[in-house]
C-alpha cells in the first residue's frame, strides 16, 4: 500500500510539474457570404443595400423564428491598404496579412493570421506593445458552391498606428512576438500590395436576435479606388458576426446562427457562391505582384 500511495503522489507530481494547455477561447463568430457586386451602383449604393436587406431580413426571420431588427446606414466610409514584400510576399507566404485602414486621418494597423486549425492560430504571437491594441481568436464561417460551411480560424491583433508602413521595421515596432518569431530582416521593404487603395463602405445597424446574443449584419462593399456615378464595386460581401469574451455559446444559439447563415444562402438572387474573397481580391488585383 505505502508504494502504491508513493508511486500515486509521483504520479501526481508529474501531472502537476506538466504544462497545462487550455482549448483556445474563439471570442467572435463571423459567418461570411460573398455578394454579386454588379447589384450594386455607387450612386444608388443605399437603396441597393435597402433591397437587399428587404430580402434578407424575412427570410432570416422565417428560418429562425426571431427577429431581425434596425435600418442598415452607412457606418464606415475608409481607404484599406494591404502590405507585404514585392516578388516575394513573405506575409502571405506565412499565412499572414498586414492590412491598414484610414478613415478621418487616423490609421489603424491590423496583423491576422488564418488558419483551419484553431490551435495553430491561436499559438500564433500577435502581441502587440501599442497602446490601445486588441486581440482575438476568431472562426470565419464561409460557404461556396460545393462545400455549404466551412470553418477558418483567424487570429488577429488590431493597433492604433502613427508610422509610415514602407519597412517590416513597422511591423516589428507593433507586433514585437512576430518579430522573435520569424526574425524578418527590418529593412526589408513593404510596398502596398497591388499598389491599390480600396474604398471601403460599410452598412451596419441591423441586429439578429439570436437568443443569448445578437449577431450585427454588416454589408461591405470595396471599390478599387474613389467611387463615383455608376460605378460597381469590385467585391461585395454580407456577414454577421456575434462575440462573447467567454466563448460560452448556447446550443440555441450556434443552430440559429447557422440557420440564418442558411437563408442569406438561398438569397439566389444576390449572393455570389464562388465570388472572390476581400482578401484574395487584393492579392490577385496585380498578379505579378508576388512574382520575382
Amino acid at each position: 500500500m505505502k508504494r502504491f500511495i508513493a508511486a500515486s503522489l509521483g504520479m501526481l507530481c508529474v501531472l502537476m510539474a506538466m504544462p497545462v494547455q487550455a482549448t483556445p477561447d474563439v471570442i467572435s463568430r463571423e459567418y461570411k457570404l460573398m455578394l454579386d457586386a454588379s447589384r450594386f451602383h455607387y450612386q444608388n449604393e443605399q437603396s441597393d443595400v435597402v433591397s437587399l436587406m428587404q430580402a434578407a431580413k424575412p427570410a432570416i426571420e422565417d428560418a429562425i423564428d426571431r427577429n431581425v431588427t434596425g435600418t442598415a446606414t452607412l457606418d464606415h466610409d475608409r481607404q484599406v491598404r494591404f502590405f507585404d514584400t514585392q516578388g516575394t510576399c513573405v506575409l502571405e507566404e506565412r499565412g499572414y496579412s498586414f492590412r491598414e485602414r484610414v478613415e478621418n486621418d487616423d490609421s489603424q494597423v491590423t496583423l491576422k493570421f488564418r488558419s483551419p486549425d484553431r490551435y495553430i492560430a491561436d499559438f500564433e504571437d500577435l502581441s502587440s506593445s501599442t497602446k490601445g491594441a486588441k486581440s482575438k481568436l476568431e472562426a470565419d464561417v464561409g460557404a461556396n458552391s460545393s462545400v455549404p460551411f466551412k470553418v477558418v480560424y483567424s487570429h488577429s491583433t488590431k493597433a492604433p498606428n502613427s508610422r509610415k508602413l514602407n519597412r517590416m521595421d513597422d511591423i516589428h515596432a507593433h507586433f514585437p512576438g512576430f518579430e522573435d518569431d520569424y526574425d524578418l530582416d527590418d529593412d526589408l521593404t513593404l510596398s502596398v500590395v497591388g499598389d491599390l487603395t480600396v474604398t471601403e463602405r460599410v452598412y451596419r445597424n441591423v441586429d439578429i436576435d439570436l437568443g443569448q446574443h445578437d449577431a450585427e449584419i454588416s454589408i461591405t462593399l470595396w471599390y478599387a479606388g474613389a467611387p463615383s456615378g455608376d460605378q460597381a464595386p469590385a467585391v461585395a460581401e454580407i456577414s454577421f458576426k456575434y462575440e462573447d469574451p467567454s466563448a460560452d455559446y448556447t446550443r440555441k444559439v450556434v443552430n440559429r446562427a447557422r440557420q440564418a447563415f442558411d437563408a442569406l444562402r438561398g438569397l439566389s438572387d444576390w449572393v455570389k457562391p464562388d465570388g472572390q474573397t476581400k482578401t484574395r481580391f487584393v492579392y490577385q488585383y496585380d498578379r505579378t505582384f508576388c512574382q520575382p
